[in-house]
């Protein structure tokens, strides 16, 4: 297996994984909004999932970067004079 054919693996398990997890926090936020909270448990409950969110999905979504176009030359190895 190539290394571009890797790193578009890679790609793809990063970007199912950060859509599970997308999936995941929605789920817990309906869950939240169906249970009888107090205004303040309701927004420190919801700060703290934010945080966690953000720490899960950021470095995934950084790894992930912009699509990278197939003919991209940074995508091709050094070549040698």
């Amino acid at each position: 297996m190539g290394q571009a054919e890797q790193r578009a693996i890679a790609r793809r398990v990063q970007q199912e994984l950060s859509a599970e997890l997308e999936a995941l926090y929605r789920s817990v936020f309906d869950r939240m909004s169906q249970e009888h909270l107090g205004e303040g448990a309701m927004a420190r409950l919801t700060q703290l999932i934010l945080r966690s969110r953000d720490g899960a999905l950021s470095p995934l979504q950084e790894a992930i970067g912009p699509a990278s176009m197939p003919d991209d030359p940074q995508d091709e190895p050094p070549r040698d004079p």
